[in-house]
């Protein structure tokens, strides 16, 4: 540890900035048709499809994606928690950066 609690402070927020930057989590779903690599603010940085994928009806590939980006996201968050926890020397929760997916609740007419 530093002689300086501020500077040693300081020195772990700029790693997990950088950590939080540079992570990423990747995916694949059960059926391997869909691989997704998302970043810890809940970003898709790569979606993959397999030729099989368009054999789904669209239906069932937006839920396969769905569920593999899920699965991403919370890959990246447990990295991210664990390496945090490493930093911090002490616990700190999966999903600090709340990134995700966020519910957009259909338009209704008045």
């Amino acid at each position: 540890m530093d002689a300086d609690p501020a500077m040693d402070m300081q020195r772990k927020a700029g790693e997990i900035q950088r950590l939080a930057v540079e992570a990423r989590g990747e995916a694949v779903s059960e059926d391997g048709t869909v691989r997704v690599v998302a970043g810890a603010a809940g970003d898709i940085k790569e979606l993959d499809l397999r030729l099989s994928a368009f054999e789904l009806s669209g239906v069932e590939l937006g839920e396969v994606i769905v569920q593999t980006i899920k699965a991403a996201e919370q890959k990246v968050q447990a990295d991210l928690s664990a390496e945090m926890t490493r930093i911090m020397g002490m616990p700190v929760g999966g999903d600090v950066f709340g990134g995700g997916l966020h519910r957009i609740e259909p338009e209704t007419e008045a």
